[in-house]
């Protein structure tokens, strides 16, 4: 078929181009898109690639001490709960001068004083260490406040940085939205446009196809003449030139008469003979000529179909130009929409992970404003922690506390009935750094089993006042202690027990003051040594007897006795060494000799008590962790009117500390006392006697600052047959401090 000047102008720019595009852009293929040109442009001219998505560079809080806030320990007081019985005064007990008048009681406390001092030594240095962490941690806090705030204007600096990111990603995503629905407008009308223009080129196509049929039938006529046309002319010899031929004539000439020189002129002859012979043919030379004209006719009428075609292929090549264009105007259509579908997919990821920066960078501020109120509050408990431990340190050793239960005492022997006593003792204690006060008394309900033998109501009460003046070595305490008549006066004689059976054998004793005062020495911060002077004035106070008398034949069975005794002075020195495992104290008492005056209406006379010295060791030895053994020693003599009296008593005990809270101890107490004595207060003459008791404890921390503590005694005295007992001791107490 043959292709028209258009046609083959443009497939030959379509080489050219093609050529091109392989040297410049290797296998990049020809036909490029408008768009991924316009992309391509701007990758040559380096020109920035579109906005990348904000990553939110979280800056989070790196305080480098997240701690728990500190739990404040809770410091052992030397006022503590724990100690309350070693700490308070205790009722009086106007029982032997120097011996052991409840042993339940008296030594468990007295052991208990050892620890006490321990701890207290112990609990003065964590208190030391306590102010210093809580002065470091005040320092770290202000630390972490400033880093707080710090993290805090971060994070606000990276939500706004979100905030404006995620603003601009949903401008870009409406704006792509925008053109990408403008872009599928677009589309559908290029697809529509590209449809008509192959619909165009598809109903045009066949007049080009007739045309040329048409131009191929006439150039086969053409053509079919041109060849008769051509033939009868070489017939004729009107289609050759001047020499054609003629070198075949003269060889066939020459040859004819043997290439002979001499027969030349015969040649030429031969020659012009052939040339003079085609004009014969007159018909031959019309129909020639016929064909000449014939061949003008079909030579116009190519031409003309010819022209025709060239102008049919013009349009059609217009129409296929529209047609590629429409076809490329579609295809840039569609490749707009999918890269804006594309760039629609990449721009709501960019706007959800906008919204998940902004949520995490809100997160992240909402955290950094809390991290800032956790660290402002821990800032103020921080403070209130370092004021507190400043102030315990200040005023260590300093509290308040009560203590209170119940004692029950029960005995029988010495031929008579079963005797019992129920006392529930209130005490009171303060401790200041100048200043300690203690008050007790406790109520009681008291039955030996004999006539008059009952008595209920309050004790005597006992108030302890000290004045401390305390340095780094030597301390200097000035007491005063008053007893307050508020137990029963005028008890009867037969409401009196001998020693060792209950917390009280006899119920008011009048009122007494005892100035004291106390100098403590410390040899180092483990070993002390202490003096102490008292001097007791004591006032008069009554109770009621039986009184007979044989040999004037007098019986009375209620008699009241009245008592006035007289002052007493005391002395005593104590060595005590603290240490960590071991626990020790020394102390020796010596008495000046006392008396009392009695008198009734029958009688009176004159009671004496001669010197008293007394040494009493105390010891306490950690075996481990969890187990200590400790011991006593009591050594006491006193000088009498008939015959001196020696004392001795002794024990061994191990404590247990189940846990943190719990702990139990045995103690076994056995001792003696030798010499004969009058009791007046039973009147009664007591010689040799010995004392066997086993005492059981529990402790339970409640808290720390309470605690319940119960105990339990089994004790045998034997003595003479009006001097011999049994019994049991049994103490439950609640001991509170604040």
């Amino acid at each position: 078929m043959r292709t028209s000047r258009r046609a083959r102008q443009r497939l030959a720019e379509a080489a050219q181009l093609e050529e091109e595009g392989r040297k410049r852009w290797g296998a990049v293929a020809f036909r490029m898109s408008r768009k991924r040109r316009k992309r391509l442009a701007k990758a040559q001219v380096g020109e920035e690639p579109r906005l990348k998505r904000f990553v939110l560079q979280q800056m989070r809080m790196t305080r480098s001490r997240k701690r728990k806030m500190r739990e404040e320990a809770a410091l052992r007081q030397t006022a503590k709960a724990a100690s309350i019985s070693a700490l308070a005064l205790l009722p009086p007990m106007a029982g032997e001068a120097a011996g052991i008048s409840n042993a339940m009681n008296d030594i468990p406390a007295a052991l208990e004083s050892l620890r006490n001092d321990r701890d207290r030594i112990r609990d003065f240095k964590e208190a030391q260490q306590n102010a210093a962490e809580a002065a470091q941690a005040l320092l770290e806090a202000k630390a972490d406040l400033q880093q707080a705030k710090a993290d805090k204007e971060n994070a606000a600096s990276a939500l706004r940085e979100a905030q404006q990111n995620l603003e601009k990603a949903s401008l870009n995503l409406q704006r792509i939205a925008q053109e990408l629905a403008n872009a599928q407008l677009e589309s559908a009308q290029r697809t529509r446009e590209a449809i008509a223009a192959q619909q165009a080129v598809a109903d045009f196509a066949p007049q080009v196809w007739a045309q040329e049929g048409a131009v191929a039938e006439a150039q086969s006529r053409r053509n079919s003449t041109q060849a008769a046309y051509e033939r009868l002319g070489r017939e004729l010899g009107h289609l050759r030139t001047e020499n054609d031929g003629l070198e075949e004539r003269i060889r066939q000439a020459w040859e004819s008469v043997g290439y002979a020189q001499n027969r030349l002129n015969d040649v030429m002859a031969m020659v012009n003979g052939a040339q003079a012979a085609a004009p014969e043919r007159q018909a031959e030379e019309a129909q020639w000529e016929a064909y000449e004209k014939q061949l003008e006719s079909l030579d116009a009428e190519v031409d003309d179909a010819e022209a025709l075609l060239d102008a049919l292929n013009s349009q059609l090549d217009d129409l296929q130009d529209a047609r590629m264009a429409a076809e490329d105007a579609e295809q840039d259509a569609r490749e707009l929409v999918r890269d804006l579908t594309a760039e629609q997919a990449e721009a709501e990821i960019d706007v959800k992970e906008s919204t998940n920066d902004v949520t995490e960078a809100e997160n992240w501020h909402e955290e950094a404003i809390r991290g800032v109120a956790i660290a402002e509050n821990n800032l103020t408990e921080t403070q209130n922690w370092k004021t507190k431990a400043d102030y315990d340190l200040a005023h260590f050793g300093e509290g308040k506390g009560i203590s209170t239960g119940f004692e029950y005492y029960t005995w029988h022997g010495a031929g008579l009935p079963r005797g019992y006593q129920l006392y529930q003792p209130v005490e009171f204690y303060a401790t200041e750094k100048k200043w300690d006060v203690s008050l007790s008394t406790g109520w009681l309900v008291s039955d030996t089993g004999l006539p008059h033998g009952r008595v209920s109501g309050w004790t005597d009460t006992q108030l302890g006042l000290t004045y401390k003046n305390d340095h780094k070595i030597n301390d200097v305490h000035y007491k005063l202690t008053v007893n307050a008549p508020t137990g029963e006066q005028n008890a009867h004689q037969n409401a009196m027990m001998a020693d060792n059976l209950a917390a009280f054998n006899s119920f008011s004793e009048g009122w007494q003051f005892t100035p004291e005062i106390e100098a403590t020495h410390r040899i180092t911060e483990r070993d002390s040594l202490t003096g102490r002077l008292s001097y007791t004035i004591r006032r008069d106070y009554s109770y009621r007897i039986e009184y007979e008398d044989t040999e004037k034949g007098l019986y009375d069975p209620d008699v009241a006795m009245e008592i006035s005794p007289r002052n007493k002075f005391q002395q005593e020195i104590e060595y005590r060494h603290i240490g960590e495992q071991q626990q020790f104290s020394a102390k020796l008492t010596h008495v000046n000799a006392v008396s009392a005056y009695y008198r009734n209406r029958y009688s009176s006379g004159r009671f004496e008590d001669g010197e008293d010295w007394t040494l009493q060791l105390y010891g306490s030895q950690n075996i481990d962790e969890r187990n200590s053994w400790q011991y006593y020693l009591w050594g006491n003599y006193q000088a009498g009117d008939v015959e001196d009296i020696y004392r001795y008593y002794g024990g061994w005990g191990l404590t247990h500390q189940f846990d943190e809270k719990q702990r139990g101890y045995v103690l076994l107490n056995g001792g003696g006392s030798y010499g004969q004595s009058y009791n007046w207060r039973t009147n009664t003459w007591r010689g040799n006697r010995h004392l066997y008791a086993l005492t059981l404890g529990y402790a339970y921390r409640i808290d720390d600052t309470s605690e319940l503590r119960a105990k339990v005694e089994r004790y045998y005295i034997q003595g003479s047959a009006t001097d011999s007992y049994q019994g049991w001791k049994m103490s439950l107490m609640w001991n509170q401090s604040f």
